[in-house]
């Protein structure tokens, strides 16, 4: 006959106790089965923390993931929506471009901007046309806003452009309300300079100042900027004006090359 050790009493109480605790009905068995099922809630919830726990953080990284997914999907969503606001910008522009040159007597060529000199951002630029596009130094460049520039130099698919502010830019020029004849150069600040005009010129800050037909490379009537300032030349005898350009240089991207 086998020996009972205590251990094995205790197996059996595991058993048996729980099983008397459940089914007998009496007031000291209630009592003590409200405890043991009370107990046995604390063990079951003390038993499934780590698993909810390890649910968690399953469930934190699958969302994670899923969060990652999302950024990059709304990233690749903006960038293109950005690049279809920018197609809509530029077909915005062309078309403006195109009512401006349908207005205008004189042969012209588009020609779109393709890189800025670094060391003379704001004075030159390059377009994309050149010899074989029949363009030559000196030939004017306008846009719908107004005088950009003059072609400086010509290879076989490119040329390059000085613009209106340029210090070796120079054009012949009207003040639209009082018809006074100067010259406009450019300068070395983001202005131009308004030269050679009589000693007591009727020219006033706000006057639109206009191509003049005298000009070679321009046609008459294209606008160039309007008077900042009205002051004496330097040797006294003479008005000069600063005059703001009607372009902003930074944001020129497409441009008419007058042939």
């Amino acid at each position: 006959m086998l020996r009972k050790t205590p251990k094995q009493f205790i197996y059996i109480a595991i058993f048996v106790v729980p099983f008397l605790l459940l089914f007998f009905n009496s007031t000291f068995g209630h009592g003590l089965k409200l405890r043991f099922m009370g107990f046995g809630t604390w063990s079951v919830a003390l038993a499934r923390w780590p698993v909810q726990e390890a649910q968690m953080m399953l469930s934190y990284r699958k969302s994670f993931r899923e969060n990652q997914r999302l950024k990059r999907d709304i990233g690749a969503l903006k960038a293109r929506v950005i690049s279809l606001e920018e197609m809509v910008r530029e077909e915005g522009r062309y078309e403006r471009l195109a009512r401006f040159r349908e207005k205008q007597t004189f042969s012209s060529i588009s020609a779109v901007v393709i890189a800025r000199d670094p060391a003379n951002w704001n004075s030159s630029l390059m377009v994309n046309r050149g010899k074989s596009d029949g363009i030559r130094p000196g030939m004017a460049v306008i846009n719908g806003d107004g005088v950009v520039g003059k072609v400086a130099e010509v290879a076989k698919d490119v040329s390059k452009v000085i613009l209106v502010n340029d210090p070796g830019f120079s054009v012949a020029v009207l003040d639209r309300r009082s018809r006074e004849s100067a010259l406009v150069t450019g300068s070395l600040s983001s202005k131009c300079r308004m030269s050679y005009l009589p000693e007591r010129a009727d020219i006033e800050v706000g006057d639109e100042i206009i191509t003049s037909k005298l000009s070679t490379d321009f046609p008459e009537d294209v606008l160039i900027g309007v008077v900042t300032q009205v002051f004496p030349s330097d040797n006294g005898s003479s008005m000069e004006a600063e005059v703001q350009p009607a372009i902003t240089v930074s944001q020129i991207e497409e441009v008419l090359i007058i042939k």
